[in-house]
């Protein structure tokens, strides 16, 4: 009998020891992602949706560091600047899609000290971290082109910029009133720096294009479109199709032209020639500009910035090349890829997953393999889905080549499918961000699925 109940005995304490100890090594993971400090620096796209899966890996001591009061969908401005969208749809307040959770510190960044693991805010006090991960964004530098803020602050000067929530409504009401014109000279520029969305600046063009050849007055217009490059598109494969569209669609291509000035009382834009360094002066009804760009100012002058002023950071694992408690994703990093929210879409799940290994001790093998989108629309309801990754490598999801099935099975071009991306754009893409992206839900062209960001 003693022999029988020290077996059992002995069975049910080794049972529970076993129980115990397995506990005590889930607990102590959950116990270090609790323990840990994660400060997110940007509470945009990037950092919001960071901030929402690091929350849902566990991680309870977040904070996320943004001055902003409102919270803003980009993509859809560019519908705003046509007609199509109201530009009040476009924004919410940051209480509103703030990540159950998450500790917001509604205060401005202003300097890194990331050897003490510190960062200094605007009004005096800081911040302490054990891991910090960048999201600051692009700084739009409007001032670079004289004449400039001012046209855009005046009403009637027919100076516009779809890259703003302040200035989108005002391109549709300096345009509106030239689709009742027999003649109008609408003009469209390019930045001659690096910017967010580079397919923005064309895709207002083509909306507007196609808004006049629908009210029969295309013919009056002369619409062209300046930039500095010597092509359409900076991947070759949509720049072919883009060039085809321009010339069937008889817009005017000045190519390696840059603008430098604007004459508000004579509405004229000064061109500057990149081959040649001659100047060439052009008269304009609307002027739609694509600002100067670069990495905010105080990131420039951080530990953190690489030569070109971004956050410097490996291109695969998004972890900072100077800091390894750093990491850092979205239009303010050193990676050569296209900077668009669909880029981030598929940084976000492979940074959180680096992130987490790096918590424990592991290797980083989540890579990001440059993957960006960009709509571009070429028409009212019709998108070139242009999809690629580091290189300009075609990385499309719905082409046989190159596709995930089943989705692959649809192909990337043709009428159905342009209209198919429009309605992903105007609809089913803003629906994902506000419901599913701001709650960490949201893998890109994975949709709700969790991807293996895994290298491979």
């Amino acid at each position: 009998m003693f022999s029988r109940l020290s077996g059992r005995t002995w069975l049910v304490t080794a049972t529970a020891a076993g129980a115990y100890m397995g506990s005590r090594s889930r607990c102590g993971g959950e116990k270090e992602k609790e323990d840990r400090k994660i400060v997110i620096i940007g509470g945009g796209t990037a950092g919001l949706g960071v901030a929402a899966m690091l929350r849902n890996e566990g991680f309870r001591n977040v904070k996320l560091v943004e001055p902003n009061s409102q919270h803003y969908y980009q993509p859809l401005w560019t519908l705003v600047g046509g007609g199509i969208m109201d530009n009040a749809l476009t924004a919410r307040g940051m209480e509103d899609v703030l990540p159950s959770g998450v500790e917001w510190v509604q205060k401005r960044a202003k300097t890194f000290d990331p050897s003490h693991n510190r960062v200094a805010l605007e009004d005096g006090t800081s911040v302490d971290y054990d891991v910090m991960v960048v999201a600051a964004g692009i700084q739009i530098d409007w001032n670079k082109i004289p004449g400039l803020v001012q046209g855009l602050g005046k009403e009637g000067s027919g100076v516009v910029s779809i890259y703003d929530y302040k200035y989108c409504e005002k391109t549709w009401r300096e345009i509106k009133p030239f689709l009742d014109k027999p003649t109008s000279k609408l003009l469209f520029t390019m930045s001659p720096t690096l910017i967010k969305c580079a397919g923005a600046p064309q895709k207002i063009m083509w909306l507007v294009e196609d808004t006049l050849r629908g009210l029969g007055k295309r013919e009056g217009a002369d619409i062209s479109f300046w930039t500095p490059g010597a092509a359409m598109f900076g991947v070759k494969h949509y720049s072919d199709k883009l060039e085809a569209l321009r010339e069937a669609r008889g817009v005017r291509g000045v190519f390696h032209h840059e603008l430098v000035g604007i004459d508000l009382d004579s509405k004229t834009a000064t061109f500057k020639d990149k081959r040649s360094g001659g100047l060439v002066a052009e008269p304009f009804d609307v002027l739609h500009v694509a600002p100067h760009m670069s990495a905010p100012d105080f990131i420039k002058a951080s530990p953190l910035a690489g030569e070109q002023g971004w956050v410097a950071v490996d291109q695969a694992t998004l972890q900072s090349t100077k800091f390894d408690n750093v990491f850092a994703l979205g239009d303010c990093i050193s990676t050569p890829n296209s900077k668009t929210a669909a880029a981030i879409t598929s940084q976000a799940p492979v940074l959180v997953h680096n992130l987490m290994k790096f918590v424990e001790g592991k290797p980083l093998d989540g890579a990001y393999k440059g993957y960006s989108s960009c709509p571009i629309l070429i028409g009212k309801n019709k998108v070139m889905l242009a999809e690629f990754g580091y290189g300009g490598k075609l990385m499309e999801t719905f082409s046989a080549e190159t596709g995930k099935f089943p989705l692959s099975l649809l192909g990337q071009e043709g009428a159905l499918q342009e209209r198919l991306f429009y309605f992903l754009k105007r609809t089913v893409l803003p629906f994902a961000y506000w419901n599913m992206w701001v709650k960490g839900r949201w893998y890109g062209t994975n949709g709700p699925f969790k991807p293996d960001v895994t290298k491979k």
